[in-house]
């Protein structure tokens, strides 16, 4: 048998706290980790400091829930039995979107969606939720009827409440220590105006995944309907 780490958190950034006043959740991100000491933790988010509406698949450490400042962050960690064939599964997925050479995206519609009650798939696009409960379910720890709708934290706090190992603060939670993790790309700044611009494509991307993607699953659910026609 080995284990899976969740990690539920609440991050003090503004971002976060936005997210948790109009979700009326006490966690506003999730992450996912094949250590305990969580130095292989994986989610999607903003892949600089200095801009939360750009992101994708990224790297988790702790410096990136406070954006490097000394602010403690309250966590929660999901321990997670699971068989070799499971663990297998799990990092098969994980390695699979990290080394795809076709971007895995933030997906900031479904984020969005996430406010007004409606569900946005998008084409190799995940919110950080999205991402944990799709790997849980590639790896038969979650059922698939999960995906149907949106997810967030707060909700994967009662899916896997059992499992609960720790809550607390990030700087108590011990195994961490004598991890070294290289953050300088987090806190790079690239001016006001390639931000924008990062901004502006990030979305077009979004977009554009998205109508494909609905068009895919149109067209599928058209050929779906001929075969039973007939």
């Amino acid at each position: 048998m080995k284990n899976i780490y969740v990690v539920l958190s609440s991050t003090p950034t503004m971002m976060g706290k936005f997210i948790r006043v109009f979700t009326r959740s006490f966690y506003n991100h999730s992450s996912i980790s094949l250590t305990e000491n969580l130095n292989e933790m994986y989610s999607f988010a903003r892949y600089r400091a200095s801009n939360p509406l750009v992101g994708g698949f990224v790297k988790e450490f702790p410096e990136r829930f406070t954006l490097g400042k000394q602010n403690d962050v309250c966590i929660k960690v999901f321990k997670i039995p699971v068989t070799e064939e499971q663990y297998e599964a799990i990092k098969l997925f994980i390695y699979k979107i990290k080394n795809d050479r076709e971007e895995n995206i933030y997906n900031s519609l479904a984020a969005i969606g996430v406010l007004l009650g409606c569900k946005f798939d998008t084409y190799k696009a995940y919110t950080c939720s999205d991402f944990v409960v799709r790997t849980l379910v590639e790896g038969n720890v979650l059922w698939d009827t999960c995906t149907f709708k949106n997810i967030i934290p707060d909700e994967i706090h009662t899916l896997l409440e059992r499992y609960t190992s720790y809550s607390g603060c990030l700087k108590a939670y011990k195994p961490i220590e004598g991890v070294n993790f290289d953050t300088e790309d987090f806190f790079e700044k690239s001016g006001v105006i390639n931000e924008v611009a990062y901004t502006l494509n990030h979305f077009y991307r979004l977009i554009k995944r998205n109508i494909l993607y609905s068009f895919y699953i149109t067209s599928k659910l058209s050929q779906i309907n001929k075969i039973f026609t007939f």
